[in-house]
């Protein structure tokens, strides 16, 4: 995933959509709260980059802050992370692929354990086609 295209790390948080999008390059990220643009800034090479927003609360009214921080891990060649602190808890934001030639493969399935269950994978893929 960390090839020459954008990353995109997401959460959905008290029914509202935030993405962080970083650029290819790595120079730039953006903080979108439900598709909008609320934040935007230059990402530096050895530390982490924050992020600042706020979410509108359903009943209070009051704005829940919260900051996002991307970085990378503490290993060489690893993924870059992404955290939402908020109201005191910490959330991992998970990268998402953005378009279907930038997914995962799907897991395989497990081998049959018994006889049983190989026969009925065979019945199931011949009654799909």
């Amino acid at each position: 995933m960390t090839s020459g295209a954008d990353q995109r790390f997401h959460l959905d948080r008290d029914g509202h959509s935030i993405t962080v999008v970083r650029d290819a390059g790595g120079r730039r990220a953006e903080l979108l709260v439900d598709g909008r643009v609320v934040a935007a800034a230059r990402t530096r090479r050895h530390a982490p980059t924050e992020l600042g927003g706020s979410l509108a609360r359903g009943g209070s009214g009051d704005p829940l802050p919260f900051t996002v921080r991307l970085g990378r891990a503490d290993i060489p060649g690893g993924e870059p992370l992404c955290t939402l602190e908020a109201d005191g808890q910490t959330s991992l934001m998970p990268l998402v692929p953005l378009t279907r030639r930038e997914r995962w493969p799907d897991e395989p399935d497990p081998s049959p354990s018994t006889p049983a269950q190989l026969l009925a994978r065979r019945r199931a893929r011949r009654a799909g086609r």
